[in-house]
């Protein structure tokens, strides 16, 4: 890849041939200095460009190219509706009853509706299950017949996340379906598609062939469900209904007794980036290619470390065993963290604990629903992870113009971002950081160490790990396990004519 200063050097050979520039270009005449640094700037970002490009065949980092792979393989920008148990108190001397899907507000205005219909004595507290999201109902009628009709779902207008989505006509209601395979001529099915823009399209069948194909003038209706996402109430917090409809119904206090199901943010594009390195995948069974870690990582993106490995990697850090055979094993932590971890101190060695089926917990269960799911002749077992911080040293002689401190912070501050617990390099089992990747990444992204920025000296140590590489072993860089030591110095080359 070119540089900036690589096209300047190249315009700066040739400006001898216009005597009148190279006269003005000499004496820093920022008429031609502004032309040859914009000329320069666009032709390197161009490079830059087409080195990507080269790339984007093995190693998609492009949004454009990733986002065009998550539509490939089917993966909706579906985010997931948090879940609570509320406590109900009815102080009055008449009993309150509240209806299924009636409609309560938190303290930041977010709708939650009742799962069930309620019914609260007089003086009594009863509990009740509450979903955190809206609805909202779409009315489309057909306009021309075609094969595969697809309806734009629209997104929502203040922020929400797409989280359902029912179809139904005259007729009744329509049944989902992930994909083509196996669905007869007139099944009364619908698809969910998404293209390159994050645009959902709900997408029907071809008449005779597949599906059902609406007819001309046919009234669609689309019943499309937004949520807030990744919410977290805390326990106790009030709640208040949308409407009153009685000065009695007004006297109940609705709080918050547990969290059941923590919401979750659709798919963002550094998980789609981390989800593009898998191979193509196309079918949820996940069996073809056994691509059982996709699988996880598809159904539970916010996952702060997740390792799915087999009998082969298993009985190669702990040994054979019978009890291994036909098993997949899984290592995890959850966005709430309430998954048990084992803390492994540097140099020393921490053993995983395996974790009893009756004391996973609700993610835990949920993760191997998924993989049951996908293939129920498999057996699932599950370890904690085991977090290990990775020591890593950075000495480095900077020009005087800049200041260490500052230096210093921005190569902790690059390192955290790339290494750190919260980086998707490091959220599967068996990360190890390149010297190659770690220059690269300081050279690029810390000015004071960039070529020409005064002749930067900077050494990297990694310390190695005498442990043997086990997939349940969560490998990151923080704060605590960086040293960097950054000084100030004047570097003065060797030149010709130096000492006079």
């Amino acid at each position: 890849m070119l540089t900036k200063q690589d096209f300047m050097d190249a315009a700066l050979a040739n400006i001898d041939q216009y005597p009148a520039l190279a006269m003005l270009q000499r004496v820093g005449d920022p008429r031609i200095e502004q032309h040859l640094g914009a000329i320069a700037t666009m032709l390197s970002m161009l490079s830059q460009q087409m080195e990507a490009a080269t790339m984007e065949a093995f190693s998609k980092t492009r949004p454009a190219t990733v986002l065009a792979d998550a539509a490939m393989r089917g993966i909706v920008p579906r985010a997931k509706s948090v879940r609570v148990s509320l406590s109900v108190e009815n102080p009055g001397a008449e009993p309150l009853d509240f209806p299924s899907d009636y409609v309560l507000l938190d303290s930041t205005g977010s709708p939650y509706r009742l799962e069930t219909p309620l019914s609260v004595p007089a003086g009594g507290v009863e509990s009740v299950v509450a979903r955190q999201g809206e609805s909202r109902v779409v009315s489309h009628t057909v306009r021309e017949s075609v094969p595969f009709y697809a309806i734009e779902v629209p997104a929502a207008e203040d922020g929400s996340y797409l989280s359902t989505i029912d179809v139904y006509d005259a007729q009744g209601a329509y049944r989902w379906a992930n994909q083509y395979n196996n669905i007869e001529p007139g099944e009364r099915v619908f698809h969910i598609e998404v293209d390159d823009r994050q645009r959902v399209y709900v997408r029907f069948g071809f008449a005779d062939v597949v599906g059902v194909q609406p007819s001309n003038g046919a009234q669609l209706n689309l019943v499309i469900g937004y949520c807030r996402g990744d919410v977290v109430p805390e326990a106790g917090a009030s709640f208040a209904p949308e409407y009153v409809n009685s000065p009695l119904e007004g006297r109940a206090k609705f709080s918050v007794r547990e969290l059941i199901q923590r919401g979750q943010n659709p798919i963002g594009l550094e998980v789609l980036r981390d989800l593009a390195r898998y191979p193509s995948v196309y079918s949820e069974s996940a069996v073809f290619l056994g691509e059982f870690d996709f699988l996880v990582r598809k159904n539970f993106p916010s996952l702060q470390f997740a390792s799915v490995w087999n009998e082969s990697a298993e009985e190669a850090v702990r040994g054979a065993s019978l009890d291994n055979i036909n098993t997949l094993f899984v290592a995890c932590l959850g966005a709430d963290g309430q998954e048990q971890v084992v803390r492994q101190a540097p140099g020393t060695f921490a053993q995983a604990q395996l974790i009893e089926d009756g004391l996973l917990t609700p993610l835990q269960q949920s993760i191997k629903a998924v993989i049951l799911a996908a293939d129920d002749s498999y057996k699932v077992r599950f370890y904690t992870p085991v977090i290990s911080e990775i020591p890593l040293t950075v000495n480095a002689r900077v020009a005087g113009s800049y200041r260490p401190g500052d230096v210093r912070q921005q190569i902790i501050a690059q390192l955290v971002k790339a290494y750190g617990p919260l980086s998707d390099a490091t959220r599967s089992g068996y990360f190890v950081p390149l010297y190659q990747q770690v220059y690269r990444l300081l050279r690029d992204g810390v000015p004071a160490l960039m070529d020409g920025a005064g002749d930067p000296d900077w050494t990297i140590t990694i310390a190695d790990s005498q442990d043997v590489p086990r997939p349940e072993l969560w490998r990151y860089v923080t704060e605590q396990s960086l040293s960097v030591s950054v000084q100030a110095a004047n570097v003065v080359r060797p030149a010709w004519s130096i000492n006079g």
